[in-house]
C-alpha cells in the first residue's frame, strides 16, 4: 500500500495549484523588466483653470497702468515747476516796490521824516511817562538829603544809586511807551493809553526788519544784474498782472449778466 497521499491527485491539479521551479523563474524575470510590457500612458497634465482662459495681456490696461504709475511723478514736477515760478514773481515784486521807494525817496526826501502831528503826538505823551520819572529821580534826591541831614538817618550810597537808576529806567520805559503807543497815522489821534496802537507799531517795526533784511539780499542780487534786464522783467510781470486782472473783472461782468 502507498503511503504518498498525492498519488491519486492528478498532475494537473498539482500543477494548476503549485507551479514549477522554472515557471516561477520565468514569471519573475518578466516582471523585472526582461521582456517588454505595455504600460499605460500618463495622462498629461491639464493646464491651469487660469491659464486655460488667459489671453495677450491688454495693451490700454497696460497703458493705463503706467499712466497711473507716472501721473504722480508728473504732477510733483509741475507743482515744483509753478512754485518756482511764483517764487520769481514774488522777488520781482519786491525788486519793484523796493525801485519804487528808491524813486520815492530820490524825488522827495522828507517823506521819510515823521510828520509833524505825529511827532508833537509823541511829544505829548513824553510828558506823563517821562516828566513823573524825571521829577521823581529829583525826588528821591531831595528825600534821602532830608533824612540823612534832619533825622539823622544812615543810608548806605548804593541804595541811593539803585533807587535813583531804577527811577531813571522807569523813565527811558516810559519814553519808549511814548513812542510805541502813539498813532503814527497822521489822521488818527489813538486812543489814550494806546496800547492797541503799541501793539501795531511793534508789529510795524518788526515787518521793517524783516524788509530791511530782504531788501539787503535783494540789493546783492541785484548788484550783478543789468538795469534794463531788471526793467524789462518788472514790465513783463506787469503785462501778466493786468492780463490777469482783465480776464478777472471779465469773467465776474460775465457771471454778473449771467445772474440777471
Amino acid at each position: 500500500m502507498l503511503n504518498n497521499s498525492n498519488a491519486f491527485v492528478p498532475q494537473t491539479f498539482i500543477a494548476k495549484q503549485w507551479p514549477s521551479t522554472s515557471t516561477n523563474l520565468l514569471m519573475a524575470k518578466k516582471s523585472k523588466g526582461f521582456s517588454k510590457q505595455k504600460t499605460s500612458p500618463t495622462p498629461k497634465k491639464s493646464a491651469p483653470a487660469e491659464a486655460v482662459g488667459s489671453s495677450a495681456p491688454d495693451p490700454v490696461q497696460a497703458t493705463q497702468t503706467t499712466e497711473y504709475a507716472v501721473a504722480p511723478g508728473a504732477e510733483a514736477l509741475a507743482r515744483l515747476r509753478r512754485q518756482k515760478v511764483e517764487d520769481r514773481n514774488d522777488e520781482l515784486r519786491q525788486i519793484r516796490e523796493l525801485k519804487s521807494v528808491d524813486r520815492q525817496l530820490a524825488t522827495s526826501p522828507d517823506s521819510a521824516v515823521i510828520p509833524e502831528r505825529v511827532a508833537q503826538r509823541m511829544g505829548k505823551r513824553m510828558i506823563p511817562f517821562v516828566g513823573i520819572p524825571l521829577f521823581g529821580v529829583m525826588g528821591a534826591f531831595v528825600v534821602f538829603w532830608y533824612l540823612a541831614t534832619y533825622k539823622n538817618y544812615e543810608f548806605q550810597p548804593a541804595l541811593v544809586a539803585f533807587s535813583t537808576i531804577g527811577i531813571l529806567g522807569v523813565g527811558l520805559v516810559g519814553i519808549t511807551f511814548s513812542v510805541m503807543s502813539a498813532s503814527w497815522d497822521d489822521d488818527e489821534e489813538g486812543s489814550a493809553l494806546g496800547f492797541d496802537e503799541f501793539k501795531t507799531n511793534f508789529d510795524s517795526i518788526k515787518g521793517g526788519l524783516k524788509r530791511t533784511k530782504q531788501n539787503a539780499i535783494l540789493r546783492e542780487k541785484m548788484a550783478g544784474l543789468p538795469d534794463a534786464e531788471i526793467d524789462q522783467a518788472i514790465a513783463s510781470l506787469d503785462k501778466r498782472e493786468d492780463a490777469a486782472r482783465k480776464k478777472a473783472m471779465d469773467l465776474k461782468e460775465k457771471l454778473a449778466k449771467d445772474l440777471e
